[in-house]
């Protein structure tokens, strides 16, 4: 059930030793979908749209960057990939995956089998681990399924989301599900429950596909990427309308991702990555600026790397995945003054 013999695109030039704010440029076998950073090794994992996961060892400092495995995880476009945590372990040695092809899977990292395989009804969208043995899959149905790697079936499932399920993410409190749709809203389910007693709140419609989420603020507000570039920002716990709003983003917000309690990082679809303060005593909330950028290609992905000192995006173009470092946005966001050149990139997009 794995696509055929995978070449990985070559880049055609040595790499180079990194100075300041250049990104690491990592060139995929084919145009990417979903970035994620392993939890300890200086590792990227690359899903792509051939089916495969690649995972990338990076050295950012040296500007290299070496593929280890390409994993033919589907038969179809995989979306998006994420590590799990063992049970018993600090280790992390498998992926979940979830693919246009219809399928969920959970694969061995050191040996590159699929260890846990299920058919779902709709094509896999987005994927988020709540445990070892558990995490939760989106489809572009409007469907969203809890799977427990233990059991083959899904363990709680929702359906009450009219269009695709575009991000998740989990509450404080790590039993509230939050999930943006295509339909508009943003949604909250409770994952120990199913059906309609499982759903907590959902808000009323956005007038706009809701694309992306982040938990800030300790846990206190919901902020959503929009198709139109509006962030929408909901208070936890009070989700029928958006209480506030952050306007900036010329086009759609495709990702975000937190760097910290007052700010986030947004990927566009006019292929500029952005940091965006939130409720700051000092900068209020507002897009304050640019601090990377894939030229026109729009930014599907973001992530933050364990330590927060490096965050990745991803994109159609190749090289496809990029790694920066934080340092502008930190420096953005604490209301300090910099001379680097991304800055008054910035201060002029």
């Amino acid at each position: 059930d794995a696509p055929g013999a995978y070449e990985p695109y070559e880049p055609p030039e040595p790499p180079k030793p990194l100075t300041g704010q250049e990104p690491l440029s990592i060139c995929t076998g084919a145009h990417t979908f979903d970035v994620q950073f392993h939890p300890r090794e200086p590792l990227v994992a690359a899903a792509t749209i051939e089916g495969a996961v690649e995972l990338h060892a990076f050295d950012r400092d040296a500007g290299t960057a070496e593929l280890r495995r390409a994993l033919p995880c589907h038969g179809d476009s995989c979306r998006t990939a994420r590590f799990l945590r063992e049970a018993s372990t600090s280790s992390t040695s498998r992926i979940a995956t979830t693919a246009a092809d219809l399928y969920a899977a959970v694969w061995d990292l050191e040996t590159g089998a699929h260890v846990w395989k299920t058919r779902m009804t709709g094509k896999g969208n987005a994927l988020l681990p709540l445990e070892a043995e558990r995490f939760a899959v989106g489809d572009d149905e409007g469907g969203l399924r809890v799977f427990d790697t233990r059991q083959k079936k899904a363990v709680v499932r929702w359906t009450e989301n009219a269009d695709y399920i575009s991000d998740l993410a989990l509450g404080k409190d790590a039993k509230s599900l939050c999930a943006t749709s295509g339909d508009g809203t943003l949604a909250v389910y409770d994952v120990r429950k199913a059906g309609t007693k499982g759903l907590i709140a959902m808000s009323d419609f956005q007038e706009d596909e809701l694309l992306s989420l982040a938990i800030v603020r300790d846990g206190t507000k919901v902020v959503c990427g929009s198709q139109a570039g509006t962030l929408a920002i909901f208070s936890w716990g009070d989700f029928g309308d958006m209480k506030d709003r952050v306007k900036g983003h010329p086009l759609s917000v495709d990702a975000l991702i937190k760097i910290s309690e007052e700010g986030v990082l947004t990927g566009s679809s006019d292929g500029k990555v952005r940091v965006v303060s939130l409720y700051s005593k000092q900068l209020g909330s507002a897009v304050l600026g640019t601090v990377a950028e894939h030229g026109d290609y729009p930014v599907e992905r973001l992530a933050l790397s364990p330590c927060g000192g490096l965050f990745a995006s991803a994109s159609h173009n190749q090289p496809a995945v990029r790694l920066w470092t934080t340092e502008v946005a930190q420096k953005l966001l604490a209301g300090e003054s910099t001379d680097d050149q991304a800055v008054a990139a910035a201060q002029e997009a």
